[in-house]
């Protein structure tokens, strides 16, 4: 039982330990990466079933409403100071706020129509609103990511 508790007790100081400001970005770098392949890959996965896969047409919703929620919460993924490390993220985003809030919105409106679209049975109307979605994050691509 006192081995059980002395490494109940290890454990918590460890995952309660500070982190140094360069654990942290590269923790907040490595999540905002995670984030946005899964946006992509959600939007590959409904993008695809678009092109006569009908076998998944069912997974269209779920796809585009998961890629709706990370949306908003893609934001969030761009603290200040996380700019400093391996990532291809402008400083742009932090030196115009303004700008990249607009960006993220656009996004964010974007993907709520898309997962709208999904759900409508309407192949025009979700074939419009996905190419609105890409148009959107081409956009903050082109100004908000490094080449």
């Amino acid at each position: 039982m006192k081995k059980i508790m002395t490494i109940a007790a290890v454990s918590l100081m460890l995952a309660t330990s500070p982190l140094t400001v360069a654990d942290n970005t590269k923790m907040v770098i490595k999540h905002r990466q995670g984030v946005m392949e899964a946006i992509g890959g959600h939007f590959g996965a409904a993008f695809s079933s678009m092109r006569g896969m009908d076998q998944f047409n069912t997974n269209q919703v779920f796809h585009a409403e998961s890629l709706a929620a990370l949306a908003k919460i893609s934001a969030d993924t761009f603290p200040a100071g996380s700019g400093d490390g391996k990532t291809k993220a402008s400083a742009d985003i932090w030196e115009k706020p303004e700008e990249f809030k607009k960006a993220m919105d656009e996004f964010v409106a974007k993907a709520n129509t898309f997962a709208a679209a999904s759900k409508a049975d309407d192949l025009a109307a979700y074939g419009e609103a996905a190419k609105a979605l890409g148009k959107s994050c081409k956009g903050c691509h082109d100004n908000f990511k490094e080449k």
